[in-house]
């Protein structure tokens, strides 16, 4: 397996890509096996140094993981079907006793130039190993994709309420809206940790929904995207957080406007009664 045709490609539906919209990440199981993923780890542990940019020129089977329907199909839902593979990628080698990064973004907090509804770019991690949770697995803030002006403090903080530990299996791929908060957490056990990052990008803007469109599934989304729980924020910032949630959706499905329609969610008896 070398390419994913647009034929090939398993697309998100409505539901899962309402999911992504409200938290700003996906994990992608392949059925690439065993015998694969163990190949692609034992040729990162032979490898001399880091070879930073060129991992892929280093491990061409790397393309089979970026080319795997489910993956393919996920790019092109998130980014339309004309996504392309950015030319920075990074393998990310987290050795036993490694510790904690700070959250960060990769591009630097505020350095984004594009609106918060809009998605032009993702990470993308592939894990060619089981990572446990003291493995060192990328933790993420679920949400923080939709303020990507948040405070360069955050970098300082430990914890987060509703924060996610992504424990996956070998082959999985955790696709992250690039302008979400995230770290690799300590490694505190006895074995390496591998994480290969690439970064895709949209080519051009949405004209029509890239994902597997339902017009009646899309529909009963919509108390999920407007009222739908991600990471908590306050009351003044939930109008807000629902807007941008319905922004992000009409950019990437181009003419397809979300029904939007006025959800009193504060309507009912008083808290306490």
């Amino acid at each position: 397996m070398t390419s994913a045709t647009t034929s090939d490609r398993v697309l998100l539906n409505d539901e899962q890509l309402v999911d992504f919209i409200i938290n700003g990440y996906t994990i992608v199981e392949t059925d690439l096996g065993d015998e694969f993923n163990r190949g692609v780890f034992d040729q990162l542990e032979a490898l001399p140094e880091n070879p930073g940019d060129g991992i892929l020129e280093a491990i061409p089977a790397l393309n089979d993981v970026y080319s795997h329907p489910k993956v393919a199909g996920t790019l092109a839902s998130i980014l339309g079907s004309d996504y392309y593979m950015y030319q920075h990628r990074h393998c990310h080698r987290n050795m036993p006793g490694t510790p904690s990064q700070m959250w960060h973004l990769d591009g630097g907090a505020g350095t984004t130039e594009r609106s918060p509804d809009h998605v032009q770019a993702v990470l993308a991690m592939y894990y060619p190993q089981d990572v446990e949770s003291n493995m060192g697995p990328t933790a993420l803030i679920p949400g923080t994709h939709l303020f990507p002006s948040s405070t360069d403090r955050m970098a300082s903080y430990g914890n987060f309420k509703n924060q996610v530990i992504a424990t996956v299996n070998a082959g999985s791929v955790l696709i992250v809206h690039y302008d979400v908060w995230h770290a690799g957490t300590a490694n505190s056990s006895d074995n390496v940790r591998y994480m290969i990052k690439f970064l895709f990008n949209r080519a051009s803007e949405s004209t029509k929904p890239s994902w597997d469109y339902d017009p009646a599934a899309a529909a009963a989304q919509a108390p999920r995207l407007q009222l739908g729980k991600g990471a908590p924020v306050t009351r003044a910032l939930a109008g807000l957080e629902k807007n941008r949630r319905i922004a992000m959706w009409n950019n990437l499905a181009g003419d397809v406007d979300f029904p939007d329609e006025y959800w009193d969610q504060w309507k009912g008896p008083w808290p306490g009664h």
